[in-house]
C-alpha cells in the first residue's frame, strides 16, 4: 500500500516538473499598450484570429500562470489614463460591430455560460462594478449607448421584442435581483 502511494506521490510530482518546464518554454505574451497598437494596424478578420490565438494560448497556460496574467493585464489597463480607456472600449465596440450575427451569438453564449457558472457573491460583485462603470461615463456618451440600444430594439420584430423581454426578466433568479427579496416561505 505504501509502496502504491509512494508511486503516485513521485508521478504527480515528475508531471508537475514536466508541465512547469512545459509551461516555461511558452513565449511571453506582449504587454497591453504593445498589444492594443498592434491591433489598431489589422483588418477585422486579423484581429478575431489575434484574439483566437490568445484564447487559444492562454487556455494552454496553467492556472497560476492564467491568473499572473489577468493580473498584469489588470494592473496595465489601471495604468492607462480614463482617454485611452475610453478609446480601447470605443475599438472593442466597434469591433463587436463589425462581427457577423453568428459570431456575435456565439460571443454571447460563451459570455452567458461564463455567466451562469458564476456564484451569487461574484454576479453580485460584477453588477456592482458594471453600474459603477455605467454612472462614470460621461452623459454624452451614455446618451449615444442609450440610442444606439432604442435603434437596435425599434429594428426588432416583435417576436424578438418578447423574448428580449422575457431573457431580461428571467434572466436573474430572485436571489440575485438587486432589490427584490427572493420568495422563501417559512417552514412549518
Amino acid at each position: 500500500m505504501n509502496t502504491i502511494l509512494k508511486t503516485i506521490i513521485a508521478a504527480g510530482i515528475i508531471a508537475s516538473f514536466s508541465l512547469n518546464a512545459t509551461a516555461a518554454d511558452t513565449a511571453p505574451m506582449p504587454s497591453m499598450q504593445e498589444h492594443m497598437e498592434r491591433m489598431k494596424t489589422m483588418t477585422p478578420e486579423e484581429r478575431a484570429k489575434e484574439r483566437e490565438e490568445m484564447r487559444q494560448k492562454m487556455q494552454d497556460m496553467t492556472p497560476e500562470q492564467r491568473a499572473e496574467k489577468r493580473r498584469e493585464m489588470r494592473e496595465s489597463f489601471e495604468q492607462m489614463s480614463p482617454d485611452e480607456r475610453r478609446a480601447m472600449h470605443k475599438t472593442m465596440r466597434d469591433d463587436m460591430k463589425r462581427m457577423s450575427p453568428e459570431e456575435r451569438a456565439r460571443n454571447h453564449e460563451k459570455m452567458r455560460e461564463h455567466w451562469d457558472k458564476m456564484p451569487p457573491e461574484e454576479r453580485a460583485a460584477m453588477r456592482g462594478k458594471m453600474q459603477e462603470y455605467w454612472q462614470d461615463i460621461p452623459a454624452e456618451e451614455r446618451a449615444e449607448r442609450r440610442r444606439e440600444m432604442r435603434e437596435r430594439f425599434d429594428k426588432m420584430s416583435p417576436q424578438e421584442r418578447r423574448k428580449l423581454k422575457r431573457d431580461m426578466q428571467c434572466d436573474l433568479p430572485p436571489a440575485d435581483m438587486p432589490g427584490r427579496k427572493p420568495d422563501v416561505t417559512p417552514a412549518k
